[in-house]
C-alpha cells in the first residue's frame, strides 16, 4: 500500500502513465485520501481531475463485492463528506453516484437531506433508489410531499422501480392531478408496484392525454393486471384485461388475450372465444393459439 502523500503525488503527476498507474492501484490506498481526491477531482487540469475521479471509482469497486470489507464503512463516510456543500457540484454528483453502489441504510439520512436541492435532486433519487432496505423507500416517500411539481414524477418512478407499497397511495394521489405528466407518472408507478389499491384507481381521462401518454397508461395497467394475476387475484386481473380487450387496437387486444390465457379460468375462456372469429387476422390467430394452449392444459 503506497503512503498517502506518494499516492496523491502520483495522481497529480505530469505523466499520464503515472497518473493511470496510480488510479489503477487506488484500491489499496487509504480511505483517508478521499477528501483530497475530492478536491483534485475539481482540478482545472483535466488529466488530474480524471485521475482523481477514477481513483475514487476504483476505491469503491475494491469494496463493492464485499459488504464486510474493513474499508467499506470508511469509504462511505468519506464519500458522504464529498457529497456535501464544501465540494464542487461535479464532485458531489460523482460522490452520490459512487454511493449508489455501496451505501447502506445507515447513510440514507445524510443522503436524503439533499433531495430538495435542484442541482442534486436527480442524483439523490438515483442513489436512494439503489440503496437496499426500507429506509431508502421511506425517505423517497417522505420527500414526495415537499418535492417540486416537476420532480414528483421522478420520485414516483423510483418507488415504482422498487415496487414499494409506500408508493401506492402517492400514485393514486398523482393520478388525480390536473398535471397530466404527473398523473401518468402515477399510473406508471402504480402499474410497476402491482399492489391492489383499497378502491379502483381513478385513471386520467384518455381523451385528455397525448397518444404516447395513452399508450403508457394502458401498458401500465396491463403490467398491474399481470402482477395481480401472479398474486392469484384473477378477478382484478380480468377487470383490466377486459378493458384492454375492448380497445380497437390489435396489440391491446392481443395483450389481453395472452394475459387471460395464462389465468386459465372459465371466465377467461369465455372472453377469448369471440375473438377467435375476429375480423382482425392478428387478433384471431392470437385467440386461436391461446385457446389451444388453454385446452392443452
Amino acid at each position: 500500500m503506497p503512503d498517502d502523500q506518494t499516492f496523491l503525488k502520483a495522481i497529480q503527476s505530469e505523466s499520464a502513465q503515472e497518473r493511470f498507474s496510480a488510479w489503477r492501484a487506488a484500491g489499496s490506498a487509504s480511505p483517508s485520501v478521499i477528501p483530497q481526491l475530492g478536491k483534485l477531482a475539481a482540478s482545472s487540469n483535466p488529466g488530474v481531475a480524471k485521475a482523481a475521479r477514477e481513483a475514487l471509482a476504483t476505491m469503491v469497486h475494491s469494496v463493492g463485492k464485499d459488504p464486510n470489507s474493513k474499508n467499506r464503512a470508511e469509504i462511505v463516510k468519506n464519500l458522504l463528506e464529498l457529497a456535501g456543500p464544501a465540494y464542487e457540484r461535479t464532485v458531489r454528483v460523482h460522490a452520490l453516484r459512487l454511493l449508489a453502489n455501496i451505501a447502506g441504510e445507515e447513510a440514507v439520512p445524510a443522503i436524503s437531506r439533499w433531495i430538495h436541492d435542484p442541482e442534486l435532486s436527480e442524483e439523490v433519487a438515483y442513489c436512494l433508489e439503489r440503496i437496499p432496505g426500507s429506509a431508502s423507500i421511506k425517505a423517497l416517500a417522505a420527500a414526495y410531499k415537499d418535492a417540486r411539481e416537476d420532480f414528483k414524477p421522478r420520485i414516483l418512478a423510483a418507488l415504482g422501480h422498487r415496487r414499494a407499497e409506500e408508493g401506492v397511495s402517492l400514485s393514486l394521489e398523482a393520478m388525480r392531478s390536473p398535471n397530466k405528466e404527473l398523473a401518468v407518472a402515477g399510473v406508471k408507478a402504480f402499474g410497476r408496484i402491482g399492489k391492489k389499491a383499497p378502491s379502483n384507481p381513478r385513471l386520467p381521462d384518455p381523451k385528455s392525454l397525448s397518444e404516447w401518454q395513452r399508450i403508457e397508461q394502458m401498458d401500465s395497467m396491463l403490467r398491474y393486471a399481470d402482477a395481480q394475476a401472479a398474486e392469484g387475484n384473477t378477478a382484478e386481473a380480468m377487470r383490466i384485461y377486459k378493458t384492454a380487450l375492448e380497445r380497437p387496437e390489435e396489440h391491446w387486444q392481443c395483450a389481453a388475450i395472452i394475459g387471460m390465457a395464462k389465468l386459465g379460468t372459465a371466465e377467461a375462456a369465455a372472453a377469448i372465444l369471440p375473438k377467435m372469429k375476429s375480423e382482425n387476422r392478428t387478433v384471431r390467430i392470437t385467440a386461436q393459439n391461446a385457446w389451444k394452449r388453454m385446452a392443452a392444459g
